[in-house]
């Protein structure tokens, strides 16, 4: 009899437009592709529709899409593109991910409160969560207007346990030389404002922050399109396919070590 596979469930948060939908569809892609070429030659895995503008290096402007809009997705500027928690499963050969897909902090049309409501119904699904990744942007100087609201939201909504099970995964790292870029100094500052102390030491910098570049989803999405692209760009899409599958699978070995947060009291807390 085939041994089942353990099961781990990743709650994932982050303001509209850091780049979540991008973000699961890149994942699903590093879980199934170990190389990069394997991935372009056999083409992206899209779990959830991706829509977006690109300039060539003439200057030509095309709108680029992979995969169908649904009721929950949908592409609009200035809006959250996920309306409600989803479930996205992903099956890797020694274990299976769920990755909850959550509606934007501080999207415009529903508001945070109606939100978190929808993430604890969803959650009541789900015995366990073994990760809470927040992910950021590394070009954010001031997080005292945005992603404060997140970070304070989340506490006053969790058990405080759940503090051990947070991951800081910071999408869009090319840019910052796939570091934590400026978002690392309000970002510290943040949490000893709010007594966490996950980012203290070299050791627990390392265990929770992770970097990913996921530009090279888009490429192939762009190839899929039948839009070429020069072959140091080429290149260079492949060292952030190379990075984020690495940062990956360290994120999954170090959920893996983390005892998982019952979903349990923090819903009958929310209840309360």
């Amino acid at each position: 009899m085939e041994e089942r596979k353990k099961e781990y469930t990743i709650l994932l948060l982050g303001e509209t437009g850091v780049g979540k939908s991008t973000w699961i569809n890149g994942i699903r892609n590093y879980v199934e592709y170990k190389k990069f070429q394997q991935a372009v030659s056999e083409g992206p895995k899209v779990l959830i529709p991706s829509y977006f503008t690109y300039t060539s290096r003439l200057g030509i402007t095309r709108e680029v899409r992979l995969g169908e809009e649904d009721d929950n997705e949908r592409q609009e500027t200035g809006k959250s593109a996920t309306k409600y928690p989803r479930t996205y499963v992903l099956e890797h050969e020694d274990f299976i991910i769920n990755l909850i897909d959550t509606p934007g902090i501080r999207d415009t049309e529903h508001g945070d409160a109606i939100n978190m409501e929808a993430i604890m119904s969803h959650l009541s699904g789900f015995k366990e969560i073994h990760a809470i990744c927040i992910l950021l942007r590394p070009d954010e100087s001031r997080l005292a207007t945005r992603f404060t609201y997140c970070i304070k939201k989340l506490l006053h909504t969790f058990n405080r346990d759940a503090v051990q099970n947070l991951k800081f995964c910071f999408t869009k790292t090319r840019e910052s030389n796939y570091g934590p870029g400026q978002t690392i100094s309000s970002l510290r500052v943040l949490l000893k404002e709010l007594k966490i102390d996950l980012l203290e030491t070299e050791n627990s910098f390392e265990r929770n922050t992770f970097y990913f570049d996921n530009e090279a989803f888009r490429f192939l999405v762009l190839k899929n399109n039948g839009i070429e692209v020069t072959k140091w760009e080429e290149k260079s899409f492949g060292h952030s396919w190379d990075q984020s599958v690495e940062e990956s699978f360290r994120l999954f070995r170090e959920m893996m070590k983390l005892k998982g947060h019952s979903t349990e009291r923090t819903i009958s807390l929310n209840r309360a």
